[in-house]
């Protein structure tokens, strides 16, 4: 038992046992790729309809605080509904990417038993055991290799942009939003330049990780085809007993 318990994974998993995986609900998934895809469309927005979307803030907030001391619950509520229809394109396409961003290493999986309540995922071990697993060692050595760079990244770009965050306090409220906005943009960029690398790491590894944790070993192989081939066992019954009836059928 000791030996068959030591069969090395040396295969790869077969298209049966990645169906049955997938049908469990798992597949790889990289949660550096999610957040660069988002970041990405969030600095997208930004540059493209950020202007147009902080001068129709500016304008709805301006024309509110012109008559704030006749402000009445009504005039604050449509202020609010006015507001969340200028930024809801905006998260909109947020909400889009956030979505899409998941299917992006292993396509749509619809797997309800994944929500089922499970109670060694409570258990201390388990997640002691997870935390030192090689998947565990490479995400703290992900989060410490992306705090690094972005730290980095963005003490260059404060650094760089010194003289603009400086000029915000003395411009007039319109070009300071716009300047502010460009910042902003720029930042977002220097912030992707670090998720990016991550993402360049964990990806691969993400899809890696889960293809060895998938292999079979030459066991399992052969139990696997045993199975698909079906039982010579019941072959030899079922063939006796379709002999058997047409014996008596021509009897």
């Amino acid at each position: 038992m000791a030996e068959e318990s030591n069969y090395s994974r040396t295969e790869p998993a077969s298209e049966r046992r990645l169906a049955l995986a997938r049908a469990e609900g798992r597949v790889p998934r990289s949660n550096e790729l999610s957040s660069l895809m988002v970041l990405g469309v969030m600095a997208s927005g930004l540059a493209i309809w950020g202007v147009h979307l902080f001068d129709g803030l500016q304008q709805l907030f301006a024309e509110h605080f012109r008559t704030v001391a006749q402000s009445t619950p009504d005039s604050v509520f449509k202020l609010i509904q006015m507001s969340a229809i200028e930024i809801f394109p905006f998260l909109l396409g947020l909400f889009a990417a956030a979505l899409v961003a998941p299917l992006l290493l292993s396509g749509w999986v619809f797997a309800p038993g994944v929500m089922e309540f499970r109670g060694e995922r409570l258990s201390l071990l388990t997640f002691i055991k997870r935390l030192f697993s090689a998947n565990g060692l490479f995400d703290v050595f992900k989060s410490v290799l992306k705090i690094t760079v972005l730290g980095l990244l963005l003490s260059g770009f404060y650094r760089t942009n010194l003289e603009g965050f400086a000029a915000l306090a003395i411009m007039p409220l319109h070009d300071a939003v716009a300047a502010a906005g460009n910042l902003l943009v720029k930042g977002l960029l220097w912030m992707l330049a670090a998720v990016l690398l991550t993402a360049l790491l964990d990806a691969p590894w993400q899809w890696w990780h889960y293809l060895r944790s998938m292999a079979m070993s030459r066991a399992e192989v052969l139990a696997e085809a045993r199975e698909a081939e079906g039982s010579p066992e019941l072959k030899a019954r079922i063939r006796a007993r379709q002999h058997g009836t047409r014996q008596e059928a021509a009897e």
